[in-house]
């Protein structure tokens, strides 16, 4: 009996410890049905007619081949030409390999740069990594001019930066109303490179701004500026230096350098401040500014003034004389107006039947400041206003309770 017993409890144990490597191995993690999941970008393996290939004539057919299969969508999403060519049809052969046909033969005796974009994505949504660019020429030579710079923010190397070149606008356009000649990506280092330049070349003009998204455009929000000088490319120069280039957050205030100016006789300090205007603006309705919400700055005709503090964008500049010499914009009795003021002004005014004035002003709008930047402004010959102002009643102060007489008692 006790074999017997024994026997049975060895059998228990057994198949417990059988349940449990079981359990054990049901409890497995194993990948997905179809494998591993997609994390590898794709990459353009071959492309024809190949990178630096010359003499290719007026083609018009593109063919390029990827490293896995490919989301099969248009390629006027991916690719790009520099100058632009306009892309009729995309034919996809199996699932890696797209046929590119243009509405257009290329133009002859041109350098075509070919960009893939980093938005082109493998069948299972993987981006490529980085936008990739490669010339070739329907004539017989590929040029060998470059530029090249740096890009930094706050003191940082911008790696995720786009700079674009363009040709120098007549004065009747902007520079981004005109074709966009070429485009490069900044590296680890925050250096960009235009190479294939002609030479010699230009004078062009590049705008530089942050790519977070990499959809090499600049949003509303990204920092963004042109580079403050033009270079051209000569025989005994083929290679310009843009040097090092900072940008700021879209949201930096900037500066107005004010040259000097026609200062009003009014025999006061003149000062200023400025307002964004929004897109929807109604004007401004003038009112007394003590410098709290806006900064007022000290201006003086005969030189250079900077008025600080600006919000990027479109600027109104608001300039005062500042007869009571508060350093606000406020309101002054007619009195003082009138004892400031040459005859001619104060003549002008006695007909108004007032006893407030809002101190002397004048208004210039459209000023366009730069985040971070300095922004050069002549004013007009200023044309001072008077507004009669009607102060507003003193503040009725409210009964002090603790000081109220008690009721009698009946």
């Amino acid at each position: 009996m006790p074999r017997r017993a024994r026997g049975s409890r060895l059998g228990i144990g057994t198949a417990l410890c059988v349940c449990l490597v079981l359990a054990a191995s049901c409890a497995v993690v194993e990948p997905p049905p179809g494998g591993p999941v997609d994390i590898t970008p794709p990459r353009l393996t071959v492309m024809s007619p190949d990178s630096g290939a010359t003499g290719v004539g007026e083609i018009k057919t593109f063919n390029l081949t990827f490293s896995e299969k490919m989301d099969r969508v248009s390629a006027a999403t991916w690719l790009h030409f520099f100058p632009d060519q306009r892309i009729r049809q995309t034919k996809w052969h199996g699932a890696t390999e797209a046929e590119v046909i243009l509405e257009f033969p290329l133009p002859p005796d041109t350098v075509i740069v070919v960009e893939v974009a980093s938005g082109v994505r493998d069948a299972h949504k993987v981006a490529a990594t980085e936008s990739r660019r490669f010339p070739i020429a329907t004539g017989g030579l590929i040029p060998s001019g470059s530029i090249s710079g740096v890009l930094l923010m706050a003191d940082s190397a911008v790696t995720r930066g786009v700079v674009e070149l363009y040709d120098i606008p007549p004065d009747t356009l902007e520079y981004f109303q005109q074709p966009l000649l070429r485009r490069t990506v900044t590296d680890l280092t925050g250096t960009f490179r235009f190479d294939w330049l002609p030479v010699p070349g230009g004078p062009w003009l590049m705008r530089a701004f942050t790519d977070p998204d990499d959809n090499l455009r600049p949003g509303e929000k990204d920092a963004q500026r042109l580079i403050p000088d033009t270079l051209s490319l000569t025989l005994e120069e083929p290679e310009a230096t843009a040097g090092v280039t900072t940008l700021f957050a879209w949201n930096t205030p900037g500066r107005i350098l004010l040259n000097p100016f026609a200062s009003p006789d009014t025999l006061a300090p003149m000062r200023a401040w400025t307002l964004a205007i929004a897109e929807e603006d109604t004007g401004w309705v003038p009112a007394p500014e003590d410098g709290t919400r806006h900064p007022i700055s000290d201006l003086d005709p005969e030189r250079i003034s900077t008025v600080t503090e600006v919000v990027p964008g479109n600027t109104r500049l608001i300039m005062f004389a500042d007869l009571d010499r508060d350093s606000t914009f406020s309101a002054v009795p007619d009195s003082l107006v009138l004892s400031l003021l040459p005859d001619s002004l104060a003549s002008a005014l006695t007909d108004t039947i007032t006893e407030w004035f809002l101190e002397p002003w004048f208004m210039v709008d459209g000023i366009e400041v730069d985040p971070g930047l300095d922004t050069a402004f002549t004013v007009p010959v200023p044309t001072l206003s008077f507004t009669p102002w009607t102060a507003p009643p003193p503040a009725t102060a409210a009964p002090d309770s603790s000081q109220a007489v008690p009721e009698e008692s009946p």
